[in-house]
């Protein structure tokens, strides 16, 4: 299994003047397993997108955004 370094973001929530968003939390080493595929309905249909699937050193596994990884190995 090959190293990668995950980019994990966190949701900022509203507040005066500023809308939500996803900002930059941490940066974690992480197992890469595989890629795969996962989905986003739509009105006019789902949204296939790629996605990297990671083992987190506490042992959880979380789909990543193809930009959110880089291979360290």
């Amino acid at each position: 299994m090959r190293q990668v370094e995950l980019k994990r973001k966190k949701w900022v929530q509203p507040s005066e003047g500023v809308r939500g968003h996803w900002a930059e939390d941490e940066i974690v080493t992480a197992t890469f397993h595989q890629f795969g595929t996962a989905y986003e309905e739509f009105e006019a249909g789902p949204g296939n997108y790629s996605v990297a699937i990671v083992e987190l050193p506490d042992g959880t596994v979380e789909n990543a955004h193809l930009n959110e990884i880089r291979f360290i190995d």
